[in-house]
């Protein structure tokens, strides 16, 4: 008799302890459902208590689910950061638009009304509307280029490069700006070929970027150097010029979209700031870097990388 006594006693035991832990259990989930719909009411910032008596289970979901409410938390953010800059950036380029236009349209409005204007202040207006209507051309386009390159929609093909003729046939067509402006180029380009990882086409445009603010920005000391450097990695690309140059509370923010400031830089029309922005995103594209150091008044160096092949 002593032995299913004990056995009878061993089962009530057993089945309490079971009952306690499925008790414990039930009052946990039943925190965490709580947990949940504080979250689902939009309380991102509550979390799971992980107890001493919880189960493995539970610990490993309760950390999970902390995890996956962290991650939560930093894309939200990250989509209400790009929210406010993209409408600031709206706000800007609508701005930078409308000046342009207003000047552009006033002066047809003169030619309009003003019939007897003579042949040489026309062609003055006529010159000014056709000057104000590229910059105005130019900007819509570099604001569409940057849209495409923030949505992923402009194609990169990242192939071999001679970076050495690719540089030289960029700046050939920069001969008769150089020229116009009365400004020196110091070319400084090995004889042989460079070879990196990158896209042709992205190279020209971001040595354009670099070049039209170095020949708009700099042209007062009257020098722009190019020059390229070769490391065991990688090869660099250097853009510098003499001119007024970047005070270092900007140099930081050079090359962020829309960033302006008294005695910014950005190689933009009507200070949009699109130019650098492009310039920066293309280069990291192809997989590289890009940088600015300035002394204000003595030189500008804009410096890119890209990775070197064989």
């Amino acid at each position: 008799m002593n032995v299913p006594i004990t056995v009878f006693f061993l089962v009530i035991i057993v089945n309490l302890w079971l009952v306690y832990r499925l008790f414990k259990i039930r009052k946990t989930l039943d925190r965490m459902t709580s947990v949940l719909d504080d979250i689902i009411n939009g309380n991102f910032n509550r979390r799971f208590f992980i107890y001493s008596n919880h189960t493995s289970v539970i610990k490993k979901f309760c950390v999970s689910l902390n995890g996956f409410m962290d991650k939560y938390n930093d894309t939200v953010e990250k989509i209400q950061k790009m929210q406010m800059v993209q409408k600031k950036m709206i706000s800007d380029i609508s701005h930078d638009i409308r000046t342009p236009l207003t000047s552009l349209l006033g002066y047809v409005e003169v030619l309009e009304k003003q019939q007897d204007l003579d042949d040489e202040t026309k062609s003055l207006y006529f010159n000014v509307i056709s000057t104000k209507a590229q910059a105005l051309y130019t900007l819509v386009q570099k604001f569409f280029d940057l849209v495409k390159l923030e949505s992923d929609d402009t194609f990169i093909q990242l192939q071999k490069i001679n970076l050495t003729e690719q540089i030289q046939n960029t700046l050939v067509s920069y001969y008769h700006d150089f020229t116009c402006e009365n400004i020196e180029p110091i070319i400084q380009i090995p004889d042989k070929p460079l070879f990196v990882l990158g896209d042709g086409s992205s190279i020209d445009r971001i040595m354009q970027n670099l070049l039209s603010n170095a020949l708009r920005y700099g042209k007062d000391g009257r020098i722009v150097g190019i020059a390229l450097k070769e490391e065991a990695n990688r090869v660099w690309v250097n853009v510098w010029d003499k001119g007024k140059g970047i005070p270092i509370k900007d140099q930081k923010f050079i090359f962020d979209r829309l960033y302006t400031a008294e005695t910014s830089r950005g190689d933009n029309i009507c200070g949009s700031g699109l130019g650098l922005t492009i310039a920066k995103k293309l280069v990291e594209k192809q997989e590289g870097e890009i940088f600015v150091s300035s002394i204000p008044e003595e030189k500008t160096t804009f410096s890119f990388y890209l990775k070197k092949l064989l």
